[in-house]
């Protein structure tokens, strides 16, 4: 097969992965607006107040209900077996408080960058209070917590580390983890959760090829049900004070960990980068395909729209 055909090839085979999350963006946008929509009349025929409509959860749950229906129809069963069930390298109780580390360092992080975005946006008389409010803390509603802590971490690592780096998988490890992490951040369409996204998506990725896709989800779900959900449950009982300390304590503690944990197996991490090549006609080929562009496009001017709507 020449060069100009394979790089169709791989072209069309990464494209179609693109429009994917394209039409479901476009669907779980249609059925969130509609599901607002629908709770706005509901609660203004009662004479309900309207300010919780953003809380609503089902538009989502109903767009996960699709999306599974889509995936496994265009899979197979046996597709999701072989992501589902194997279970590769045995997940030990240090490698476990590692990657739990990990995970905490990079919220850590992410705190200190939307830090820096909020003084650059201060600078033009602006503030991302807004929408950190609405990206941050604890779900509100039951259909919002169930999507948020339970449905949603389950269902991102379906099609994420499921559908997404398991259709990748023979181009490469290293290649399935890191493009699936890229979209993994692009999907979450705004500035303040998109970097994090990414590096999650990087951990989860890892534990993915490495362990299996349930100790991602796993992950996923104490991400999102206890640092997201349950710790700003509890400090929200304490005084601001003493709520700020213990939560910049905590989360400072783990990421310290965290980067003693990558200095001490810096050795062993550039072993693994090296022992698991990127072949770089996939790489090409995966950022110059339609589907992909299209959907980073839409993704990335969603994020700058977003910004400048505050």
């Amino acid at each position: 097969m020449e060069d100009k055909q394979i790089n169709k090839w791989l072209r069309r085979r990464f494209s179609v992965l693109g429009w994917g999350l394209l039409g479901y963006l476009a669907v779980m946008n249609g059925l969130v607006m509609l599901s607002m929509a629908l709770n706005w009349l509901r609660q203004s025929f009662y004479l309900g107040s309207t300010d919780a409509l953003t809380e609503d959860g089902w538009g989502y749950l109903l767009t996960i209900a699709v999306g599974a229906v889509v995936a496994y129809t265009w899979k197979g069963g046996d597709f999701w077996k072989a992501q589902l069930l194997p279970q590769k390298r045995r997940m030990e109780g240090f490698s476990l408080f590692c990657l739990l580390c990990l995970c905490v360092g990079a919220q850590f992080f992410n705190g200190l960058w939307v830090s820096l975005l909020e003084w650059g946006m201060n600078l033009f008389g602006r503030s991302l209070l807004p929408m950190l409010e609405q990206t941050s803390g604890a779900a509100g509603s039951g259909s919002m917590y169930l999507y948020a802590c339970v449905a949603g971490p389950i269902w991102e690592e379906l099609l994420f580390r499921g559908l997404i780096l398991g259709s990748l998988r023979p181009f490469g490890k290293r290649f399935a983890i890191l493009g699936s992490a890229i979209l993994f951040g692009a999907f979450h369409g705004n500035l303040l959760q998109a970097p994090f996204a990414l590096a999650l998506g990087l951990v989860f990725g890892y534990v993915t090829v490495e362990y299996g896709l349930l100790w991602s989800m796993g992950l996923h779900l104490f991400n999102n049900l206890v640092l997201a959900d349950l710790l700003s449950r509890v400090t929200s009982l304490l005084p601001s004070a003493v709520a700020s300390f213990f939560t910049g304590g905590l989360m400072l503690t783990l990421a310290l960990c965290a980067g003693a944990i990558l200095l001490c197996r810096r050795r062993e991490i550039r072993d693994y980068r090296q022992s698991q090549w990127i072949d770089r006609r996939c790489l090409k080929c995966f950022f110059t395909n339609s589907g992909i562009l299209a959907f980073l496009i839409v993704t990335g001017v969603s994020m700058i729209a977003l910004l400048i709507a505050l």
